[in-house]
Parts: structure tokens; sequence; C-alpha cells
């Protein structure tokens, strides 16, 4: 998906297969990503989510994006939703993830 290119980097490389096993929960995973990427690199990934978040999908909508960006972990499984999964990825660099 050429219109979320980093996003995509973001959910194929550390929302792999094997994510789980790396890191116990997405919250790590996404503090994990702010701290070892460049601040640029995080912050296009910040407003590529906000773009996706901006689209006006429902839920459902949104996971088959992001899955089809590449990610291998599915919130609603953890009770949480797509969306808010972006929210928190979209979030502000120091705030809770």
């Amino acid at each position: 998906m050429r219109d979320y290119p980093t996003l995509e980097n973001f959910f194929a490389a550390y929302f792999h297969q094997d994510w789980a096993v790396e890191h116990g929960s997405a919250d790590e995973v996404i503090a994990y990503y702010r701290s070892s990427e460049s601040p640029d690199q995080v912050a296009r990934a910040r407003g590529e989510a906000q773009a996706l978040l901006d689209d006006g999908l429902d839920d459902a909508a949104l996971g088959a994006r992001i899955m089809a960006l590449g990610s291998e972990y599915d919130p609603t499984r953890d009770g949480a939703t797509w969306r808010s999964l972006l929210q928190r990825l979209a979030a502000a660099p120091g705030a809770p993830p």
C-alpha cells in the first residue's frame, strides 16, 4: 500500500508473526519502535497513522487495511480496537503508547 509506506514498514517489521516472542504487548512494540527509530521516521509513522484514522473507515475496514500493510497482530484479540491501535501509534512522542 504505497499510500502508507512508513506504516507498512512499521507493521511488517514490528508486528511480524513472532512479535509476541520479542515483546510482551502491543504497547511494548510501539514503545520499542519509538525508541529505536529516528525521530523523523517516528513522525512519519505518526502522520500516516493519523491520515489513516482520518480516512473515516470503520474498525473492520481499518483492520483490513492494517492487515494488508503486513500486521500479524490483531488488537481485537486483546479487547482493543484497530482504531485504538492507530491512536496509540499516532500519539505524541513521550505519551504513553
